[in-house]
């Protein structure tokens, strides 16, 4: 997996150097993550997370003021729930064999997770200002689970992998904004403000009143260098 990352990220760098309307780069982001239930009266959020992503970016130019955006990131991310009925199997992944616990009403999973998204996005920007070009992009970002591990209150269970207790795909819409500024040439400096609201269920936890849906939300500060 790391080995195509970084194979699909040398080709979106080195795009630029056959098309004068691709540009590429490196970004690195802070977040912060938080699971939200849709609807229910037996799960609740119990906070945000920290957490990071950092990966590839690619622009296809479509004209002076349109582009469009995709990339490969690795998002580290997750959030706590709490729920208030019991669950009657939660599975932690030994590798070779599972073992299946339950919990009463009141446990506190924290699911830590990384997920590879690949966003596509539409980007509208102005004409360059100074130094300084504005834009606003908007798009989905579907995202392929790659670890997830989890502690929960009851159990004694910390840091143990709960990769069958989330889902393998997920997808979201994102918005955001900022600016690419100038270092001369065709380097810039890319800063933008990101939030990825999920559409998807990311939880396979049930409780004794069944599998209830649990969207995924993201707020993103990326800074990196377009080439």
């Amino acid at each position: 997996m790391k080995r195509t990352i970084l194979i699909f990220g040398l080709v979106l760098i080195a795009g630029y150097s056959f098309s004068q309307k691709v540009t590429g780069g490196i970004e690195i982001s802070p977040l912060i993550s938080w699971m939200k239930p849709d609807i229910t009266q037996n799960i609740e959020n119990e906070g945000v997370k920290p957490g990071f992503n950092f990966g590839f970016v690619c622009d296809l130019n479509l004209g002076d003021n349109f582009s469009f955006s995709t990339g490969i990131l690795v998002n580290n991310f997750g959030g706590s729930l709490k729920f208030l009925d019991s669950i009657p199997a939660f599975t932690i992944d030994k590798g070779t064999s599972d073992s299946i616990y339950s919990f009463d009403p009141g446990a506190v999973i924290d699911y830590k997770l990384q997920y590879i998204e690949l966003p596509f996005s539409l980007k509208g920007k102005t004409n360059e200002i100074g130094y300084v070009t504005y834009f606003l992009k908007a798009g989905v970002s579907p995202m392929i689970k790659w670890k997830a591990k989890g502690d929960v209150t009851q159990g004694n269970i910390s840091g143990e992998s709960i990769a069958k207790e989330v889902t393998g795909f997920g997808i979201g819409f994102h918005v955001g904004g900022g600016i690419e500024y100038s270092l001369g040439g065709n380097t810039k400096l890319l800063v933008e403000m990101v939030y990825t609201n999920g559409l998807t269920d990311f939880t396979k936890t049930e409780t004794v009143a069944g599998d209830e849906k649990v969207i995924l939300n993201v707020l993103a500060l990326r800074a990196g260098i377009l080439f």
